[in-house]
Formats: C-alpha cells, structure tokens, sequence
C-alpha cells in the first residue's frame, strides 16, 4: 500500500535525527553538534562523523556523504525509500495499516524541542571601502562609458554621475593551485542605503563593447560578501550572516529628497539614464540588480515606500509582464510602470532584451553631436528625425534628450 503525502510528512516531521541515529552509534554533545564514529566505514575519529540537531543532518567527512533521517535508515537498515519510511513510522508511532513489524528499533523518547534557530544577521561592511575603492580611467567600463554619443553637456555630467553613485573598482590578483597568478578587474555598483550604510558592492566584469562577460568564469560576477569569504578577510559566516542588500543608488535619496525614482534593471543602465537625463534633483535613477528582484518578498522598495516616494519602474522589453505582475503585488498606489521606452519605442536592432537605456543610446547614434558640429545643424537633424518619426521626439521630451 502506497504512503499517502499527509502520512509521509507527518513521518519526516517526527523523525528527529539525534534520536534516529543514536540507536546505532554512541554520540557525545560538541557545542551544538554531536560527534561519533561513522558506522558506515572503519572510523577511528570522532570528530569525523557530525550529527546536526539544527539542520536535522548527520554528515561523514570521510564518505564525503550527508543524510536525513529517511537516508540514514535506507542505508543502514538496507531499506528502500518507502520501507525506511514504515521503519520511522513505527518508531514514532506512526500508524500505517501494511506497516511490517521492524526489530531492534527502540520507541522515540520524548525529547524537549530543538530551540529555534538563532535569526542570521545581516552583513553590511565599513563605508570607507566604498570611498576607498573608486573607479577611474583604468576600469574597462568607465573606458566604454566615455566612447558613447555624449553631446557635450552629457559627456561633462559623465564624471560627475560616477562620482554621484560612487561607482567602484578592484583589481584583484589571485594564486592559482599550479602557481600561476589570475588577474580580476572587477567594476564595483556599491549599494548603500538612505542612512549611509554600505550593504553590498555587486562586482562585474565588463569587456572593452560594453558587455558583461558571461562566459564559465565563477568570477565574472560575484559580490563583496562572497568575495571576502573566498579571500578570508572580515569572514562571512554563512550559518551565521546573511547578505544583505539594497537598491543600486539608494543613498541619493539624502541629496534628492524630492525626486521621483525610476527603478531600472542594471546598474549600467541606470549610470547611463543619469547621465542621458540628468536633473537628479527632480528624478532619480536606481537599479534592483535583477530581473526578478522586484518582489514583496525581497522588500527592496519597501524604504521607498515608507517615504511615500514616487516610483516609476522601467522594464526591460523582456521584463514587462513580469514587472507588471510585480507592480500589482506591490499594490502602492504611487508607483508607475512605464513599458513605452522598451514597446512603443523599440525597435528591432535594439534586441529583444534591450532596456530603456539601449534605446536611448540608439536615438542618440543618430544624432550628430560632434563638437565640431554647429548646433543649427544639429537642430536641423534632430527636427528631421523627429518628422521621421514621432516617437523620438515623444522620447526625447520624456528624457530631456536636446542636441547641443
């Protein structure tokens, strides 16, 4: 007779591990753990098999294996996965009509409850890093920045958008295990929030195009906590911290109390709109990091929302009906989704991942803004494109877009 799923929850629930596995192996307390001989091979060391009452796992550094209370009894007892769930069963006093009469299994003792897992805390780092590592000439990524269809306003508001989100830059060498040395140059997005508390630093490579590398490399992107657990600087304890994070850009608020906030995908984009657009005063751009970020679940917009800021989100052309979901979860009445940039204005070369900011910069290619260029002439073209196509010009007046 099958288990039925109420049944076989009920089961995994009871079984306790501590309790399952001290019917076969003597085990001593270590701090919150317990320790023994792994029955499963010639084990001489104590230390090497770990019960965990916490994760409700015991583990044998030696097999390199880890079980749950049902494997325990699979591989010990020789059992297959249902008959090693009767087996817990009739421990636990569980009843199942077909359940066979197991030997040698001792009843359950009542045991006092596990106390609840201690909350994790959420890491955040010294702010000064943030200061500390500043990006210059040498990223790859501010090189691109530089190489766009700026006019000359845009291309001097260039480096003051960087220093105004305090876009970073680590160059990172690391020995590899034949000796060799691997050289990581990471941009750094630092994430600190609207109290001056340094969360997070998302770090990326880039390629001289502009584009991110995504190819195999475990390092093309990772970020500050990962990266100083792997260094073994300032440890990040995974069964203790927790990684905390917030929105690319969020400090601005302190500077721009009055803004409205447009929300972007990427950390790129929202550096690109800020210096396209400009007037920080009046709008803000900031980025979540991630297509689905944007949840109730994740709370990124929730220091926004207890601001009663204005809140605009502009979704990628593959992320609107998502965003748009996301939006109706949220259910704050003033936030907006703006799809026009990414479904009115799109157009085929812009790709079908393209952002608000990939058609802004494709308008722009098709304006001359040489400083060489009069700006008649370059008024001239831009009312040209415009009679051309009127969506441009509802872009343009949208974003501020003038040629200079």
């Amino acid at each position: 007779m099958r288990i039925d799923e109420a049944t076989e929850r009920r089961i995994k629930e009871a079984a306790d591990i501590v309790d399952v596995v001290s019917d076969f192996v003597t085990l001593k307390k270590a701090g919150a753990e317990y320790t023994g001989l792994c029955p499963f091979h010639e084990d001489r060391h104590t230390g090497s098999f770990m019960v965990s009452p916490r994760k409700n796992i015991a583990h044998c550094f030696p097999c390199g294996e880890t079980w749950n209370p049902v494997d325990f009894v699979m591989k010990i007892e020789n059992l297959d996965y249902p008959d090693a769930l009767r087996w817990l069963a009739q421990k636990y006093g569980i009843f199942i009509a077909d359940t066979p009469k197991f030997q040698n299994i001792r009843p359950s003792k009542p045991r006092p409850p596990h106390p609840p897992e201690p909350p994790k805390r959420k890491r955040t780092w010294p702010l000064a890093w943030a200061k500390k590592y500043l990006a210059d000439e040498t990223d790859t990524f501010v090189r691109w920045l530089y190489t766009l269809p700026w006019n000359d306003e845009q291309r001097a508001r260039l480096p003051k958008v960087l220093a105004f989100y305090g876009v970073g830059h680590s160059h990172i060498e690391e020995q590899q295990r034949d000796g060799s040395r691997r050289v990581h140059d990471f941009t750094i997005f630092w994430q600190i929030d609207d109290n001056a508390v340094l969360h997070n630093g998302h770090m990326m490579k880039y390629r001289e195009d502009g584009h991110r590398v995504k190819d195999k490399d475990a390092y093309a992107q990772t970020w500050i906590h990962a990266r100083m657990k792997r260094a073994k600087i300032d440890p990040f304890d995974e069964d203790k911290d927790e990684a905390s994070y917030c929105l690319f850009g969020q400090h601005l608020m302190l500077k721009c109390p009055d803004a409205t906030i447009n929300i972007v995908e990427s950390e790129k984009t929202a550096i690109i709109m800020a210096t396209a657009y400009g007037g920080a005063r009046d709008n803000l751009w900031m980025a979540c990091f991630g297509l689905g970020n944007l949840t109730n679940a994740n709370r990124l917009l929730q220091p926004l929302i207890e601001q009663r800021k204005r809140i605009v989100l502009y979704p990628d052309h593959d992320g609107v009906e998502k965003w748009q979901k996301a939006a109706r979860e949220i259910n704050y009445e003033r936030l907006q989704v703006n799809t026009d940039p990414v479904l009115k204005w799109w157009r085929p070369e812009d790709g079908e991942k393209a952002d608000v900011a990939d058609v802004v910069l494709r308008i722009m290619s098709h304006v001359d803004v040489r400083a060489e260029a009069t700006v008649p002439t370059q008024q001239k073209r831009f009312d040209k494109m415009i009679r051309e196509n009127p969506a441009v010009g509802l872009l343009a007046e949208q974003l501020n877009l003038q040629p200079e």
